[in-house]
């Protein structure tokens, strides 16, 4: 996403009133700080890698979709005319408070077969992809759909919009549904390219059925 650059003033004023919550993801605390700010700041990261610790590292701060970034020059040095600059991230509050309060509900992204369709794989997302397969099997269906593989993830959302991407010239449709969760891959290509686009939002063990 895009972020909104804001400037150390606002981005104070923002904070004490509670708005967003920041993040400094660098390592020099030692310049005039007379609020302790940039350990604070500091801290509010540090706890953020341990809550979201099966991400990596370099994507967390993507990850949460943080809306600003800030950069403060800190200091000048004279001799070889070098600047030194730090740079702050800010996210919504509120939105990180939905946000987490939909993560911590569990969900996966799942892959499905059906024998009557052996050249197509239906690869959506789900609380609870048993549940799930028991309402679309449950719906009228002329062939029963099985689960095969589910990934709990971190964000299934966004899992399953890049595997839908990386196979969006496998789409297909189908009698059954929609042609958007249908793709004629094989069920071992299905799992690989969860497996893979999951890699960084692993939430548990993949379940094989």
């Amino acid at each position: 996403m895009k972020r909104k650059t804001i400037d150390i003033e606002s981005l104070i004023e923002m904070e004490e009133k509670g708005y967003v919550e920041v993040y400094y993801p660098g390592h020099l605390l030692s310049y005039s700080d007379p609020k302790n700010n940039l350990l604070r700041w500091s801290k509010n990261y540090q706890d953020l890698l341990f809550k979201y610790r099966k991400v990596s590292v370099e994507k967390v701060l993507d990850f949460i979709d943080c809306e600003y970034i800030c950069d403060v020059m800190i200091s000048v040095d004279d001799e070889t005319r070098s600047i030194t600059w730090i740079y702050l991230y800010a996210k919504d509050k509120q939105k990180l408070h939905d946000y987490e309060l939909t993560q911590s509900k569990g969900k996966y992204v799942y892959v499905l077969t059906n024998s009557e369709y052996p050249d197509l794989c239906k690869i959506g997302k789900a609380v609870s992809p048993t549940d799930r397969i028991h309402a679309i099997n449950g719906a009228g269906t002329v062939s029963e759909w099985d689960l095969k593989f589910a990934l709990p993830v971190l964000n299934d959302y966004k899992v399953e919009n890049l595997v839908h991407r990386h196979f969006e010239d496998k789409r297909k449709g189908s009698i059954q549904g929609s042609s958007r969760e249908f793709f004629e891959v094989s069920l071992d290509q299905a799992v690989d390219a969860v497996l893979y686009y999951g890699k960084d939002y692993f939430n548990g063990e993949p379940l094989y059925y």
